[in-house]
């Protein structure tokens, strides 16, 4: 039997522990696929009128992949102009543990890499601009394996490949196709899914419903102008569920869908500005509300306590009410591409074009910012969504630049 004395230090242990514990991002929009993170108080590290300092930084070559954090380890991949590099980095430190290229051939907008890579059970796994799928080991950068996507899956030439893996299971599922396509994760065979039907630039969104797991894919119709919602089975492909004429041109979604509770807001903003909330009912969906006074462009929104936080396409920040649809609340000054992240009840704003870092309490009754901080000086574009992780943010310019911000501890 355990005596009182151990039984106390045992709980002091957990406690400290708990109280300190990090969290990993290790995939795009972070462990839950929701755009936020489950560290609390990394505010207190940033000094009020000031900025955190710059842990290190790095120069990886252009693209839109975010930084993926698990482990101790920093993953993310650019282009040269001539291939595709993926890089490790010590998380802490920013030193090169590893990085490995292949060759990538340019395409007309924004070239680069737009994918982030996943980390999973030791492995990492990315996609280049031309759909080449690959797994590396994530301690030594050993490959594992490797596929090469046929066009077919590409929703436009202009674009390339978009989709961020998610993984289900044993499978790695990817916005491609009229329901997706799984591939397994112990050698990169196709386990469903093999359509060669064109999916929107969106990634896979994972979500419950009913107490199962289901997997939501976007696609889009031959003639380019409509996208289709499904809900499948992740461990099958079996559909769940569909609703069909999205009015949007060349599968041009760059804002992946938000599901709650069996309810799902989608945006975009291409050729037609516009957002919706659905809930899922039987095999289809029922549409609650729409508006056209918000339309996401680049940056995906998070919900927090009922409301909706994104940047608009015209470069406003906007707080919509989960409910209605409505707006309770506008900013205007972060630029069309900006986009966010949410810890604590505080959102984490990388602006457009400004090279700013801007954190505003999540607070429905009006605009509030807490910190201000300029994080790209020159060639500041960009279209990637700040990362937090174990008291440290880690921002990406379109140019290649990655900065890693380091938090103060503080009691």
């Amino acid at each position: 039997m355990r005596s009182a004395r151990n039984v106390t230090l045992l709980i002091l242990v957990v406690f400290a522990t708990a109280a300190t514990q990090a969290d990993d991002w290790p995939q795009w929009r972070g462990p839950q696929r929701n755009g936020i993170s489950r560290e609390a108080g990394w505010l207190k590290g940033w000094p009020e009128g000031g900025s955190p300092g710059v842990a290190w930084q790095a120069t990886v070559g252009k693209g839109h992949a975010a930084v993926s954090i698990a482990n101790g380890l920093a993953f993310t991949l650019g282009w040269d102009g001539e291939q595709d590099t993926v890089f490790c980095f010590d998380a802490v430190t920013g030193s090169v543990i590893w990085k490995q290229s292949y060759p990538c051939r340019t395409i007309l907008q924004w070239p680069g890499p737009r994918a982030t890579p996943t980390v999973h059970d030791g492995f990492v796994y990315t996609l280049g601009q031309h759909g080449q799928l690959r797994a590396w080991n994530a301690q030594t950068g050993e490959p594992r394996w490797q596929r090469d996507l046929p066009d077919d899956y590409n929703p436009d030439v202009d674009y390339g490949f978009v989709w961020s893996p998610l993984i289900e299971g044993e499978l790695l599922i990817l916005n491609a196709g009229s329901r997706g396509l799984a591939i397994r994760l112990r050698d990169g065979s196709i386990a469903w899914g093999d359509d060669h039907q064109k999916g929107a630039c969106v990634s896979a969104v994972p979500f419950v419903q009913d107490g199962r797991r289901g997997v939501l894919v976007v696609h889009i119709n031959d003639a380019r102008s409509e996208a289709n919602l499904v809900g499948v089975d992740p461990a099958s492909g079996r559909e769940l569920w569909r609703w069909n004429g999205w009015k949007e041109q060349w599968g041009a979604m760059g804002v992946d869908p938000v599901i709650h509770d069996g309810r799902l807001f989608l945006t975009s903003a291409q050729e037609y500005r516009q957002s919706a909330r659905f809930t899922i009912a039987g095999d289809t969906l029922k549409q609650d509300w729409s508006t056209n006074r918000v339309a996401g462009y680049t940056g995906a929104a998070v919900l927090i306590a009922g409301h909706l936080y994104l940047v608009d396409s015209k470069g406003i920040l906007k707080c919509v009410d989960w409910s209605t649809g409505q707006e309770k609340w506008i900013q205007r000054g972060f630029d069309e591409r900006g986009t966010l992240i949410a810890a604590d009840n505080h959102l984490l704003i990388q602006t457009g074009a400004s090279g700013k870092l801007v954190i505003v309490a999540a607070d429905p009754a009006g605009y509030r910012e807490r910190r201000q901080t300029t994080v790209f000086d020159d060639a500041p574009e960009t279209c990637t969504a700040p990362v937090l992780a174990s008291g440290r943010i880690y921002c990406r310019s379109y140019a290649g630049a990655v900065v890693c911000l380091q938090l103060e501890a503080r009691d």
